[in-house]
């Protein structure tokens, strides 16, 4: 795989996490009146999508060029 189609896929996978999120913070805090709880847990899905964004902004930078494990 080349380093532009390597950029692009980790760039389109960290706007999808980011858009998980995001998805998953405006379920959680929806205003609920049903007396069923809640059967999806969307505060577990959207810092899951929050945690895997921060290692593709790792590897983002690895890509870039700067090393960020030990030397």
């Amino acid at each position: 795989m080349s380093p532009q189609q390597d950029l692009m896929i980790t760039i389109l996978a960290l706007a999808l996490c980011a858009a998980i999120a995001v998805l998953g913070f405006k379920r959680n805090f929806a205003e609920h009146n049903e007396l069923k709880p809640r059967m999806v847990p969307w505060m577990v899905i959207s810092l899951g999508a929050i945690a895997t964004g921060f290692m593709l902004i790792v590897h983002l930078v690895n890509l870039m060029g700067l090393e960020t494990g030990r030397f």
